[in-house]
């Protein structure tokens, strides 16, 4: 029985297609390494269920944080932390860079943080 060109194609292709699936993006999760600049400020969310978060003015401080994924998408999730959980963040996947770096990051992250929103950018560890 003769194979056909086309069994042979979808045969070779069925590998691609479970290397683009690999590659999509899931729910951001701990560990995370986030910071923006002007101010430069930081916030890591660890596998030990802590936020280290430093504003830029030299205050820094360690809580607990909730992460919590958006109703209708993967693709974004809502971080809240703080000595009163009255820090708030949002995290998406989407590319992004800080000026202080030439490096892309996969996400991108906006803190509301006393009177002021901050922005920046996150990747894994």
């Amino acid at each position: 029985m003769p194979i056909r060109a086309g069994a042979i194609l979808l045969f070779l292709a069925m590998p691609m297609a479970k290397a683009a699936l690999a590659r999509s993006p899931e729910t951001p999760a701990a560990p995370l390494s986030c910071g923006g600049d002007e101010p430069y400020w930081s916030l890591k969310l660890g596998t030990d269920g802590k936020a280290r978060f430093s504003d830029g003015d030299g205050k820094a401080s360690t809580s607990p944080f909730a992460l919590q994924q958006s109703r209708n998408t993967t693709l974004i999730a809502g971080v809240t932390f703080g000595l009163s959980a009255d820090i708030r963040a949002v995290i998406g996947h989407e590319a992004c860079s800080v000026t202080a770096s030439d490096d892309d990051k996969p996400m991108t992250i906006s803190v509301w943080y006393k009177d002021r929103l901050l922005s920046g950018c996150c990747q894994p560890g």
